[in-house]
């Protein structure tokens, strides 16, 4: 498992946060995700194994925002 943080661009408003949510649970391989709406960041643990950045990449601009990666340990 992996965890990273991404900056997410373009998020006006909760809702959103909320199918920014929906779309990276969606993925297989996420063991879990969590979005803070003050800073705009997105945590998130995976299995780089199962899902690859620019797929979570993909699902997050799916919600009409971007995910931009900031740093992964």
């Amino acid at each position: 498992m992996e965890t990273v943080t991404f900056a997410i661009e373009g998020m006006g408003c909760s809702c959103e946060g909320k199918i920014v949510e929906k779309r990276v649970k969606s993925l297989q391989g996420v063991e879990s995700f969590s979005l803070n709406p003050i800073t705009n960041q997105m945590k998130l643990t995976y299995d780089p194994a199962t899902v690859s950045i620019p797929e979570v990449e993909k699902a997050v601009s799916r919600a009409g925002v971007r995910a931009v990666l900031l740093k992964s340990k």
